[in-house]
């Protein structure tokens, strides 16, 4: 069992600069500002000194990345699904931490299933989308797919961890989309999500409906496909206010209503947001200069070393900075979608468009997080927050997306 993991053959690494420098310009950026963040603190000690030693892990695990044989990705595919499963369940045995149970403990260290199985869940989906055959109208085949799939988000939802499930589903509707389903039928499986979402207010919920129905209207699907999605819709409209009283912790629910109004409780679930908002704005263009972030330093900014890092460095390097990780982030994605692009492979093409589409993904959530434009969710910047399993998790992905091009192109 799990024969021909790795392919040592070929040797030679070619590192494909246009993917691979922006990730160091990241890194470099996240290393700066972790100095600012460490330095009152002994350097052993500090977050600057712990996230280089993760740097020099996630090189090493970059290199390994090379020698991954894709085929054999595609041929386990389904075992690493029962794989995650297992272990996202598992946790449900362990003691909460803060109030969550998303990890399993080894030792001294704890070990979070759900980031590592980001990698795992993209690799299932490839799997799944490559060997489904109608793309073009619901079949039942389809329908027990995309239920099986729903399975690990639901499961870290509820741990709970809402950041890491909405970009497990993130992925899903661009993975959709490039394995060659129809539009009207990527609208027809996301259309519940949106349901749910949009009944929040009244007046949304109505005008999102008007517009569903004019897309069934003309698109013309079949009759039994456009009721049963119907029904869906509705269900999951009126499902959403037992969702808010029963399913969402009260810490979820302050988040909501948070980012609808920051205002509401300005000393409670509304300052990080609000501090975060003052630190971008009173880092101007070019910034007060490193290590002169007030809100930084006098510690006003919360968890500025990891969910609100993107703030430390408005305040400290200026706009000027975030535009550059903004261009840099365009950059990657650009490439690694055009790479896509010319990779005859289809498994190998999805597992490139669902890795860049995880990290890109983290990048908005968290840059909407900190200007309060979405609500706080918890999820760091990728090469740029503290973190260890999440930097090694995102240096994999790199480096099975830096794989793959040197295979197929």
């Amino acid at each position: 069992m799990f024969k021909g993991v790795f392919d040592f053959r070929n040797q030679r690494i070619l590192i494909r600069w246009k993917v691979v420098l922006p990730i160091i310009f990241f890194v470099s950026i996240g290393l700066l500002a972790l100095s600012s963040t460490s330095n009152n603190n002994i350097f052993w000690n500090s977050t600057f000194y712990k996230q280089v030693i993760w740097a020099i892990l996630a090189i090493l695990f970059f290199i390994v990345a090379q020698y991954i044989r894709i085929q054999f990705l595609y041929d386990y595919s389904y075992i690493f699904y029962l794989l995650l499963f297992v272990l996202i369940c598992a946790t449900i045995f362990f003691p909460k931490i803060e109030g969550a149970r998303r990890w399993i403990p080894i030792g001294p260290f704890y070990f979070q299933p759900s980031e590592i199985g980001k990698i795992i869940y993209i690799i299932c989906l490839s799997r799944f989308f490559t060997d489904i055959r109608i793309k073009d109208k619901f079949s039942k085949i389809l329908f027990l797919v995309l239920s099986i799939l729903m399975i690990p988000p639901l499961l870290v939802f509820i741990q709970p961890d809402l950041g890491t499930a909405i970009v497990y589903f993130a992925v899903i509707v661009p993975m959709l989309y490039w394995s060659g389903f129809t539009f009207l039928l990527i609208f027809l499986l996301i259309s519940p999500i949106i349901s749910l979402l949009a009944v929040y207010n009244l007046t949304v919920f109505y005008i999102w409906m008007a517009v569903y129905l004019i897309v069934l209207i003309y698109n013309r699907p079949s009759m039994r496909a456009a009721i049963v999605n119907f029904i869906l819709n509705v269900i999951c409209g009126l499902f959403a206010q037992y969702a808010w009283n029963n399913i969402l912790k009260d810490h979820q629910k302050q988040r909501i209503e948070t980012f609808l109004d920051p205002l509401s409780d300005p000393l409670g679930t509304g300052y990080q947001v609000i501090q975060s908002i003052i630190s971008i704005g009173s880092g101007g263009f070019w910034g007060k200069g490193w290590g002169n972030g007030t809100q930084t330093h006098l510690k006003f900014l919360p968890v500025r070393d990891t969910d609100f890092i993107i703030s430390v460095i408005a305040e400290e390097m200026g706009f000027v900075t975030i535009l550059f990780i903004l261009l840099f982030l365009s950059s990657f994605l650009y490439w690694c979608f055009d790479y896509a692009g010319k990779i005859e492979n289809k498994y190998s093409s999805l597992l490139l468009v669902g890795f860049t589409t995880l990290i890109f993904m983290h990048f908005i959530i968290n840059m909407g997080m900190v200007a309060g434009l979405l609500p706080v969710t918890g999820l760091p910047v990728p090469f740029i927050s503290y973190g260890g399993t999440f930097f090694i998790s995102c240096a994999i992905m790199v480096g099975i997306i830096n794989n793959i091009i040197n295979n197929y192109i």
